[in-house]
């Protein structure tokens, strides 16, 4: 089996969680054992969505029946425990979500947390015939980590890209890139068939901290002008590296035409 892993990357509305599935589809009528795993998912073996990480200091702010409590439902770290934000509540709930994986934790500590992550990964994975298709955890979480919320220069975000991909080389990760030429166009068409929740807090998120901020970006278009951005260093990130990529541009337009193009893709490399 040459290809172990394979991850779907690309911005907001270009397909990607589709695309997940029908890559994990390919796979499975191949004949393969496939975990597929699409973002958000909280039992994403190489991810943390809604998860908090708590240090041993961090931890005296519980008595002694909440430390037993957290001890009963994390998972001990080299460096402190991981907590599971979706088995708590109350309370204990409030203590922790300060500590929360993405959007609280300085970078230091995210970081080296996330890289084991990845490293425990990539070790279970290998001893595994299973094949994994994630999405979009390998680029876009660490951009909206690094670039969105932090403003850090491209040589750090490459780097620890890098890092990653370092950990992962073993399993022969292949990337499938959904490139989109006209952001703005498909970004406001989707959003007329969202709520209208999910883009003021799309604009939030973006525009009110990091780049945004430094950027003094604002509303819709400043939103856009980020996810630009952010595809401009994801592709040149994808250029600097040694991975197995396919980048589509427009797939959304032609849906017969992208499928073809993976399919083949996929073809060459199982």
């Amino acid at each position: 089996m040459k290809n172990k892993l394979f991850i779907i990357e690309g911005l907001p509305c270009t397909g990607k969680s589709n695309t997940s599935k029908f890559v994990a589809d390919i796979l499975l009528k191949k004949g393969h054992s496939v975990s597929c795993y699409d973002e958000g998912n909280l039992e994403h073996p190489a991810d943390y969505e809604f998860h908090a990480f708590m240090t041993s200091n961090d931890l005296r702010i519980f008595n002694d029946i909440e430390l037993q409590q957290v001890q009963n439902i994390g998972v001990m770290k080299n460096l402190g425990v991981v907590i599971p934000l979706s088995k708590v509540k109350g309370e204990l709930f409030n203590k922790i979500i300060p500590f929360k994986i993405y959007d609280c934790l300085p970078w230091e500590i995210e970081k080296a947390i996330m890289l084991e992550h990845w490293e425990e990964f990539a070790k279970q994975a290998n001893k595994e015939m299973n094949i994994y298709v994630f999405n979009c955890c390998f680029l876009q979480n660490p951009l909206c980590e690094m670039m969105m919320r932090f403003n850090f220069p491209y040589e750090n975000i490459q780097k620890y890209i890098t890092s990653i991909y370092e950990h992962i080389k073993t399993l022969n990760p292949v990337i499938i890139y959904l490139q989109n030429s006209k952001v703005k166009e498909r970004v406001s068409e989707v959003a007329k068939e969202r709520d209208d929740e999910w883009i003021k807090s799309v604009i939030d998120y973006h525009t009110s901290q990091g780049y945004g901020k430094s950027n003094s970006l604002e509303g819709f278009d400043g939103y856009i002008s980020c996810i630009e951005e952010r595809q401009k260093v994801e592709l040149s990130i994808l250029k600097q590296l040694p991975i197995e990529k396919v980048i589509i541009d427009m797939p959304f337009e032609d849906w017969e035409r992208t499928h073809n193009i993976i399919t083949d893709f996929i073809k060459e490399r199982i």
